[in-house]
This record gives C-alpha cells, sequence and structure tokens, in this order.
C-alpha cells in the first residue's frame, strides 16, 4: 500500500472546502489533509475543519510542525508571498492557487530557486482550464499568438470592483458585454479571483505580456466558458472549456476545484500523463 502524503491547507473557503471534502471522502488516494490554515477563528471554514477533526491553525509558521509532505495554498496572493519560499526551503512541496501574485516582481523565479535549494517541487495546477502541456510543447517550436475569450453569466462580476465602476445593470443585461481587452498582465490585477487561469495560461505560454486576454459579461450563457486559441510554427489549435460554476460561488468553477484534485494525485506518483 502507498504512504499517503500528508497535506497541509492553506484556506477553507469555496475552493479548500471543496477540497478538503473530496480529499476527507478519500477521492485522492494518495494524500490525506493533516491540518488547516486559516486567516483566524472565525474565518470560514472553521467548523467544517472541526467537524473532520482535524487541527485548525492561524499562524502559518505552524505548518512545520506537521511534518507535511505538501502545501495547498488556496487563500490569497499575500498568503503565497508570505509563506510560499518557507515552504519549498523545507522541502515541502507546494501547489498554489493564488497565481496573480507571479505577475510583478520575481516570485516564481524565488520559489523555483527555493524548490531547487529543498529538494521540492512547486506544482502550478490548471485551474479552470486544460490543454496547458501542448501549449507548453508548442512554445519549444515557437508561438507567435495566444488568446483567450472568458464569458460568464452576468452574476459572476457582481461585487467586483472593476466592474462596479463601470455602473452596470447586471441583473437586467441582454447582450455580451466587452469588460476588458489587453495584456494578461492587467486582467490578473482587476480580476484576481476570478481570472488566475490567465496567469497559469501566460505562465505556460509566452508570458503575461504577450498573452492576450478578453473578457464578457454575458447573459447567454449558462457556464463560466474559456476559448483558448494558439498559434505557432508546430501548427493552430482552438479549444473551449463551459465550466459548471459553483452554487454557492459562481466566481469559482469546479474545474477549478478539481485541478487542485489532480495535482495531489500526481504528487511524487511513478505515473504521469501528459508532457
Amino acid at each position: 500500500m502507498t504512504k499517503k502524503r500528508r497535506v497541509g491547507l492553506i484556506g477553507a473557503g469555496t475552493i479548500g472546502g471543496f477540497v478538503l471534502d473530496n480529499v476527507m471522502a478519500g477521492k485522492v488516494d494518495n494524500a490525506e489533509i493533516v491540518v488547516v490554515c486559516g486567516r483566524s477563528e472565525h474565518s470560514k471554514g472553521r467548523d467544517k475543519v472541526a467537524e473532520y477533526g482535524l487541527p485548525w491553525i492561524t499562524d502559518a509558521e505552524e505548518l512545520f510542525n506537521y511534518d507535511l509532505d505538501a502545501v495547498v495554498e488556496v487563500a490569497s496572493q499575500e498568503a503565497l508571498e508570505a509563506i510560499g519560499e518557507k515552504i519549498l526551503k523545507a522541502g515541502i512541496d507546494l501547489v498554489p492557487l493564488s497565481l496573480g501574485a507571479f505577475v510583478d516582481g520575481n516570485l516564481l523565479e524565488r520559489l523555483i530557486a527555493a524548490a531547487t535549494e529543498g529538494g521540492s517541487i512547486l506544482h502550478v495546477a490548471s485551474g479552470g482550464i486544460g490543454s496547458l502541456d501542448a501549449l507548453q510543447a508548442a512554445v519549444i517550436f515557437g508561438v507567435d499568438k495566444v488568446t483567450m475569450t472568458t464569458r460568464k453569466p452576468p452574476e459572476a462580476w457582481k461585487n467586483i470592483p472593476y466592474v462596479d465602476a463601470m455602473k452596470l445593470d447586471l441583473d437586467n443585461m441582454k447582450e455580451p458585454y466587452l469588460l476588458y481587452e489587453g495584456p494578461a498582465r492587467d486582467c490578473v490585477k482587476i480580476f484576481p479571483q476570478n481570472i488566475n487561469i490567465a496567469a497559469a495560461l501566460s505562465m505556460a505560454g509566452i508570458g503575461f505580456e504577450k498573452t492576450i486576454i478578453r473578457i464578457f459579461a454575458d447573459p447567454n450563457v449558462e457556464y463560466n466558458t474559456h476559448e483558448i486559441y494558439v498559434e505557432g510554427k508546430a501548427g493552430k489549435y482552438r479549444i473551449t472549456f463551459e465550466n459548471v460554476p459553483v452554487a454557492s460561488n459562481p466566481k469559482t468553477t469546479y474545474q477549478a476545484c478539481l485541478s487542485i484534485l489532480a495535482a495531489l494525485q500526481k504528487l511524487r506518483n511513478p505515473f504521469h500523463m501528459g508532457t
């Protein structure tokens, strides 16, 4: 029987709660969650963690007391920036979801260096999209163009300052409305909780500046929809994802949640598919 990887979880909101429920239910056969770190004793998910009988901590430094093999971060860019390097230097694998933290500065380079020093692995999950392995392969030969068009129902864009400033009637929208078009670099700053997939696409491909993102509030779509187009020396491809939003939080999709489970399943796994 394969020894289960001991996993710490930072964040227990929509995605963190989904990961917790499914790992505890045995959906990931090579991992177990042994501790959860939240912002405070009153943070969302605290009661769920208590029901599972797991330790709840509010200081990420305490993670190092639990003999962990991996940490999953689904809390915030600030949390990733604060503790990411220490985790990797300690020889603990890291699966971050707050990819917007990689837009500015040299955080990605620092985390890779920390992983090299600690003999650990930085796993970047795909989030709400896929085909990143095809993009990474194409980049080797040369890629000229990467675009992604995202369409979500209007309600998914509520309570976002950038959208609120547009004074749109999201409850009565009849036609698609273009919220943003431009480089992924600016996009992930404007929509940090909604468009981490733009960061994943940029990191796998031609960077934050050259990857172009278009975002629509679209009353005609039922699902959170992402169409990716890639053009390069090896050819062209277009792929569309229609993701079911989580009922309790339409800004998040089940595909994003499941990508974390898939990343956990790959931890030190002797079998790996995809390039």
